[in-house]
């Protein structure tokens, strides 16, 4: 693979490259061509020209083709400009604010004289000038960081400097792409050193085996040659481990001479982090995974003198918002050792999972470990959730985190472990409630990121005694000097309201709330080190409410600024740098103007939000520290997990911004160069990819490629998703004619003819007509939507109701199968499309709109989506759905196709495009196995989660059917062996439609006379419904669990219900069914007091109870920024809905006695029946019955 790749002059220490310009250029002649990167010395980019005719830009300097200029002519003359694509500089006409362009056909301007720079700042450079203009030069417009590109500016602008760097000289470079850079390296000679001569590699001792035994395996891993291990020195021929004493603890020697590479270190990590930098200094296949021909193993003679800078190179990987498994964290730790990373941070806990199991607290993993769907991206126009479970069994035992422990300690990185306290603690508040400032909430674990309210009681000894209790588990499985407690983003304002800590606050002497998370970390604090003797790690904020009276020193991780970690050494505290203006790794690697439509990734909350490789890089964690630079412990890259949906989003943010991160770590600030880490980088994709990881490449210049090899990437592409003869794909054999000819030209590349054949088949297939989908036949409906903010690839189109939306995360529910029924229009083929679970038809009613299911059904048609996007004219199988009424081929902006939404519905709207919304994936079913094992997994969770009784839940009778008729079967079913056949599943598909035709709980039904509730808003949450005793005013209050004027009971009558407030006694009411009445809770008499409870979507799309009135128009309503009472509007406004949460608080009212119910049957097996056939039963009663037919 030809890459232009430059990295350092193996004769010079890390140097910028004005280090490496050799002064003017030499003029090339016909026979006599010398090529130079033409590089600006702001900001170190070179000029670049790729495409004909295009305006000339910059780029960080890599040596490409549209890099390297060749200079004909002469200083007299002047200079034409050439690169090595044949594209020449020329400027229309040579004045001020011209700009330069480049082409093959060049016209105008075309020659420069090369000048001395003027500018103070760069006096060792040239300046371009116009030959018939020595007033203007050269100029990079707005300078690197605006980078507009390149024109004419007044001669002796800072912009102007440029500087010429040889071919020769970059080539000369090759060979030293090491990540981290050593602190020394020098070339001691030419030549290289033959690494197939060394045939035996001595340690010193027991202790130093492991690191050479596992070079030893790599090495004959990739080479078939067994080095002799021995204990000991040998002379010759040898890779030899020695300590050195005097070397610092991660400090290390390499020499490499003739015969002999001697490593030297005073530890094991200094013979570990050599070995790294060994393998970066051989070629490129050690990293491959199997055995390599033909390659020469060459080592050039170096010596290296290497430390790190910091003694902490950290990277966070939070596992609480989107979990990964031992393998996926065991591939983080690999990459973090090859790069010399020795602090892994791992988040344990949040708001939205909790990932740890401990057998004390099962519930912590048995419900604080899932929730009912996720943050996937920030959206376009809105956030895109998933609305999927997530979570059930993602957590660790304490025995897989003692493997993640020494698999870590192997590579020598120490586990940082988080729990974050006392804010983010939502999953934990929901599987014990009694942890909470108000127990008698019903809470789940969280969705949404942000900050919750719902914070520990630190009041409460129960909490203390509770993170006490995770304290000493963490100490048990981390066997290191610090953890980790969090500590941000803690509101304090259920704090305010509790008079658990309020009385906290009195008996420590306290100054209000506002101190409570100090005196808690004074109070873990003291406990950790007294009983494990470790000290914490916390987040920044801990700053601003800090007591200086306290004894505990904890670490500050400076994560709002650099200036953080002056602020804590200020005051006597060490930091550990972690800026999210820099090392935030979820934001977004490059801007929109450079963010591919396809990105694999989108998160960080907008794209708006950036932290490129370059600001990475280029940051000094001791920046802020003048003069207190000991308090920094090191820097650290945080990649936050509400938006990475899987392990390759994870990789993808990562790398290759973690080699940024390791030599920021690594090098001080005055010998760090940002082009020559690029040119480095420019190497390292090559381990990434022999190692098997994604990586972002906007800073990877791609290997160059001739027409053929385009054309047989391009047939490979498309033959590897092709489905010939499936819907929404060519024919069969449209597909095998692509198929044969590819592989005839994949062994015959360079023949012209061959290579012709195969543009003509790759060009049939891509013009050919698509199958039809089949009548009769079952599909998912997968979308294709690859644009970055819209991003549902994948996700599967199902029915919900009335609505039709997408699962981020496929289900493999029957709601989720389609069929296409012919219309039997003429002149098109025309289908009504048919949910097979519901048999329901789609109706597209109304353009950009929610399409629905029922109604008048919409004749749809299937077609090949050919609407381009960018680089993308084709895609296999890529579809529209689109209404026959109106349909054009092109995108009008009011063509009904179906489109998958930020909301998660699917709507009538016109978005064609290849990566759009409006493109779909034709999924065959064809062996129903998958489909029949997913239905049983939904009836066991439906199982699982049901709570008969209460509103809108299935009854027990049903769920006895579910599981006796269903479930049971169907797992014998699956037990056989052999494919599902179509009609077996949809015998348990009817059994499934039974279930859902069955009665429910209404609300009414679910409300209990026996129990106090209080009413939450649903919009404006966090306040209650509270009654003013002194005037009986219902106002919005933030909840106090000690007033009663929160407790309200509900008495029903006849489908109406009476709430009434404990404190006053009484009802609620209002004067009249009005909009704006204000509600009162001390009837009296005269009001009214029916209430009629409905659970209702309001106009802003949430959900909730409303409590309506007798007209039925107006619901309980509050605005507490603009009303300060509970009011009436209508009953759909946005905060017109309520949470009615049940309290333990008994009303003293005895259950009603309940009718007499039908008998309920048992078979002979103990299993519950509904309806009894031909045979004996048991009864309820122990009684039995025959029944007979």
């Amino acid at each position: 693979m030809y890459k232009h790749f430059l990295t350092l002059l193996a004769t010079l220490f890390l140097g910028a490259l004005s280090a490496w310009a050799e002064g003017k250029p030499q003029a090339s002649t016909e026979g006599n061509e010398h090529w130079y990167l033409v590089q600006f010395m702001n900001g170190g980019n070179a000029l670049t020209a790729e495409t004909e005719g295009a305006e000339i830009t910059t780029a960080a300097a890599v040596g490409s083709e549209a890099q390297l200029w060749k200079f004909t002519g002469s200083d007299a003359d002047g200079y034409v400009l050439t690169n090595k694509k044949g594209l020449t500089l020329y400027t229309s006409g040579g004045q001020k604010n011209n700009k330069v362009s480049a082409s093959s056909k060049a016209n105008g301007v075309t020659r420069y004289k090369i000048v001395a720079a003027t500018h103070a700042s760069y006096k060792s450079g040239y300046e371009l000038q116009p030959y018939n203009n020595a007033s203007v030069s050269m100029n990079l417009w707005g300078g690197p960081e605006e980078n507009r590109g390149v024109g004419l500016w007044d001669k002796g602008d800072q912009n102007n400097a440029v500087e010429f760097v040889s071919e020769k000289e970059l080539a000369a470079a090759a060979g030293f792409s090491i990540v981290p850079y050593p602190q020394s390296l020098e070339v001691t000679k030419e030549g290289a050193l033959n690494f197939a001569t060394i045939t035996t590699l001595a340690y010193p001792d027991f202790a130093s085996m492991a690191h050479a035994e596992e070079f030893a395996r790599m090495w004959q891993n990739v080479s078939g040659v067994e080095l002799n291990l021995v204990e000991g020195t040998e002379d010759a021929n040898v890779l030899q481990l020695s300590y050195d004493t005097t070397l610092p603890e991660e400090g290390y020697r390499l020499s490499v001479s003739d015969g002999r590479i001697d490593i030297k270190a005073s530890q094991q990590a200094g013979f570990f982090y050599a070995f790294q930098t060994l393998k970066q200094l051989l070629p490129r296949q050690v990293f491959a995974a199997e055995k390599q021909q033909g390659v020469e193993w060459t080592l050039p003679y170096v010596e290296i003198a290497d430390q790190p800078l910091l003694s902490h190179r950290g990277f966070m990987m939070d596992i609480a918002r989107h979990f990964f498994n031992k393998d996926e964290v065991k591939r983080v730790l690999d990459v973090m050792a090859l790069y010399k990373m020795n602090r892994f941070h791992w988040h344990l806990t949040d708001d939205q999972g909790w990932r740890i199991h401990m057998d004390k607290y099962p519930l912590l993993t048995e419900v604080g470990a899932v929730r009912a769907g996720s943050f996937a991206s920030p959206g376009e126009g809105g956030k895109f959730f998933d609305d999927t479970e997530y979570g059930r069994g993602f957590f660790y035992t304490k025995e897989e985190l003692k493997e993640i422990v020494a698999y870590a300690k192997e590579r020598h990185i120490e586990i940082l472990p988080e729990v974050d306290l006392p804010g983010h603690m939502v999953a934990a508040v929901a599987s014990y409630p009694e942890f909470s400032c108000d127990p008698g909430k019903s809470y789940s674990v969280r969705i949404d990121g942000g900050i919750s309210h719902d914070v520990l009681n630190v009041g409460n000894d129960k909490v203390i005694t509770f993170l006490k209790d995770v304290l000493d588990y963490l100490a048990d499985v981390f066997p290191y000097p610090y953890v980790h407690i969090g500590g941000d983003e803690c509101p304090t304002d259920q704090w305010a309201n509790n008079a658990d800590c309020l009385r906290r606050v009195q008996e420590e002497g306290l100054n209000g709330v506002h101190e409570l998370q100090s005196w808690l970390v004074e109070e873990l604090g003291i406990y950790v080190k007294e009983n494990h003797g470790k000290d914490l790690v916390v987040w920044d904020e801990l700053l601003s409410h800090w007591s200086d009276k306290n004894t505990v020193k904890p670490v500050i991780m400076a994560w709002n600024s650099l200036d953080h970690s002056a602020k804590a050494a200020s005051r006597g505290f060490k930091s550990i740098v972690a800026p999210y203006s820099h090392l935030y790794l979820d934001f977004m690697q490059v801007g929109p103007n450079e963010t591919l439509v396809d990105e694999p990734y989108y998160g960080g909350w907008s794209d708006s939000n950036t932290n490129t490789l370059q600001e990475a890089y280029t940051l000094n964690p001791l920046g802020s520290l003048s003069g207190k630079e000991d308090f920094c412990m090191g820097v650290q890259g945080n990649l936050w997990a509400e938006t990475l949906n899987d392990f390759g989003e994870l990789q993808y943010q990562l790398l290759p911004r973690m080699l940024a991160l390791a030599e920021t770590g690594w090098l001080p600030a005055k010998k760090k160069n940002w082009n020559s880490f690029y040119l480095r980088l420019q190497q390292q994709d090559e381990i990434l990819d022999a190692l098997g990881y994604i990586y972002a490449k906007h800073h990877i210049v791609p290997a160059e490629q001739t027409e053929a090899e385009k054309l047989l990437a391009e047939a490979a592409a498309i033959l590897e998703v092709s489905q010939g003869g499936q819907a929404g794909f060519p024919a069969k054999s449209v597909h095998d004619q692509l198929a044969a000819i590819y592989d005839v030209a994949k062994m015959m590349p360079t023949e012209a003819s061959v290579i012709e054949a195969l543009r003509e088949k790759v060009d049939a297939y891509k013009a050919a007509e698509i199958v039809q989908p089949q009548a009769g036949k079952y599909y998912q409906i997968v979308s294709a939507s690859t644009y970055y903010r819209k991003q549902f690839e994948g996700s599967t189109m199902y029915q919900d109701g009335a609505q039709v939306r997408i699962h981020y995360t496929p289900q493999v529910e029957p709601e989720e199968l389609w069929q296409f029924v012919e219309s039997g229009l003429s002149g098109v083929a025309a289908y009504k499309l048919q949910n097979v679970c519901s048999g329901e038809l789609l109706a597209m009613n109304t353009y950009n709109a929610a399409v629905g299911m029922g109604g008048a059904p919409t004749n749809v048609r299937v077609d090949k989506a050919t609407v381009a996007t960018g680089k993308y004219d084709f895609i296999p199988g890529v579809v529209n759905i689109s209404a026959v009424d109106g349909y054009s081929a092109t995108e009008k902006g009011s063509v009904k196709r179906l489109s998958a939404q930020v909301s998660g519905l699917v709507f009538a709207k016109d978005e064609a495009a290849l990566c759009y919304p409006g493109t779909w994936l034709l999924v065959e079913v064809e062996d129903f196995t998958a489909q029949l094992e997913g239905l049983v997994k939904k009836c066991k969770a439906i199982i699982r989660d049901a709570k008969p009784g209460e509103m809108d839940q299935p009854t027990e009778e049903a769920l006895q059917y579910l599981q006796q008729q269903l479930i049971d079967r169907a797992e014998l079913t699956l037990k056989a062996s052999g494919p599902v056949e179509k009609n077996v599943y949809e015998q348990y598909l009817d059994c499934y439609r039974t279930f859902l035709a069955m009665p429910r709980a209404s609300l009414l039904d679910a409300i209990s006379e026996q129990y106090f509730y209080r009413l939450e808003n649903a919009y404006f949450t966090g306040n209650y419904a509270c009654a003013n005793t002194s005037n009986g005013k219902v106002e919005p209050k933030a909840l106090n669990t000690a007033n009663d004027g929160f407790l309200w009971r509900f008495v029903k009558n006849n489908g109406t219900v009476k709430v009434v407030n404990k404190a006053t006694g009484k009802a609620a009411y209002i004067d009249a069914s009005k909009e704006g009445a204000v509600l009162m809770a001390n009837y009296a008499g005269s009001g009214l007091t029916d209430w009629t409870l409905e659970e209702i979507k309001t106009d802003l799309g949430g959900s909730g109870v409303a409590i309506v009135e007798p007209s039925g128009t107006y619901g309980w309503y509050v605005n507490p920024s603009a009303f300060p009472t509970v009011i009436t509007k209508p009953k759909d406004w946005g905060a017109s809905i309520w949470n009615l949460v049940k309290t333990e608080t008994l009303t003293g009212v005895e259950a009603a006695l309940v009718e007499k119910k039908a008998p309920v049957y048992y078979d002979l097996s103990g299993r519950r029946v509904l309806v009894p056939q031909q045979g004996i039963y048991i009864t309820g009663e122990g009684q039995k019955r025959l029944f007979s037919k």
